[in-house]
């Protein structure tokens, strides 16, 4: 029986490790639903499996697009990734993993997406407008075109705002209305896990894991990355920090404060997008039986 058991929640929850051991005992692939490490330029940030984890079980959606090319939307990795999916049930696999903190694409993934109309052109054209005027012209647009959706977003992410605008002017409807047309589920069975830390404990692995990633070379990763001309990593948690860094407007501890921050309000919005789910299945951190041996016994 084809089966997909998900790992996902909150950073530095220790998925990944998880989803390699496991990938190993049960002889099954792994397809990565982060979609920030779809990006080879972001590795140290993104904490990406270690080329020595990747080899410990075969990876996909890792390194597959770049950030001058930003083009992977939640709709576009579901496409692919059922593709994928269906490709290696199709070559004899009976089980995947899927493993990641964006619950937004691990849902687009299994559940389907609302119909989300899109227009390249316009897309681009929106991007030039905030380049240009900044992002209060567009929240107005919102605000008058969708009153609902502007008090809901977070106007501190122009992705998200940019890409509402994109369906409202496309569809000539609300996001509402546009949310109300039925979603196609993919057709194969799940299991969702997660790993339930306790909040404090789970902040102190946050703030230990920054520091790791500044001690692997965190600062060299990104002084070499386009942070003032790229809104993925002006929206990515670990990159988005170090641009008041380059300003002179906050120093190296302040930075690495900031990061560490962000990490653990990002953590607190993951564990709430969990909530939503019904049928998910915890694993306790603490108990003597390990993580893998927990998550067996359930499949």
């Amino acid at each position: 029986m084809n089966r997909i058991i998900i790992i996902q929640g909150p950073t530095a929850s220790g998925k990944s490790t998880l989803a390699i051991e496991l990938a190993q005992k049960i002889n099954a692939p792994i397809v990565s639903a982060d979609s920030r490490q779809f990006y080879k330029e972001m590795s140290i940030g993104t904490a990406k499996p270690s080329k020595n984890e990747m080899d410990q079980a075969k990876h996909y959606f890792i390194d597959t697009h770049s950030i001058n090319d930003p083009s992977l939307t939640s709709a576009g990795y579901m496409k692919l990734g059922r593709e994928q999916i269906a490709k290696l049930f199709h070559e004899g696999a009976s089980d995947i993993v899927v493993t990641g903190g964006s619950g937004m694409f691990i849902d687009a993934l299994i559940d389907g997406l609302h119909d989300s109309p899109s227009d390249a052109e316009l897309r681009d054209a929106l991007h030039e407008e905030w380049s240009k005027n900044g992002i209060e012209t567009l929240l107005k647009e919102l605000e008058s075109k969708d009153p609902e959706s502007y008090s809901t977003i977070d106007t501190n992410n122009p992705m998200r705002v940019l890409r509402a605008l994109e369906m409202i002017r496309v569809s000539g409807k609300t996001l509402k209305e546009i949310r109300e047309i039925p979603k196609d589920g993919i057709n194969y069975p799940i299991q969702r896990f997660v790993i339930s830390w306790k909040r404090e404990d789970l902040y102190t692995r946050i703030n230990m894991r920054v520091h790791q990633m500044i001690d692997e070379g965190l600062f060299d990763e990104v002084k070499e990355l386009p942070l003032k001309e790229s809104i993925l990593l002006q929206n990515t948690v670990g990159y988005k920090e170090w641009i008041p860094y380059f300003s002179e407007e906050s120093s190296y501890d302040e930075t690495i404060s900031m990061i560490q921050k962000n990490s653990r309000n990002y953590a607190k919005r993951q564990e709430t997008w969990l909530k939503r789910y019904s049928d998910l299945i915890c694993l306790n951190p603490y108990d003597a039986v390990s993580l893998k041996e927990q998550l067996l016994s359930y499949i």
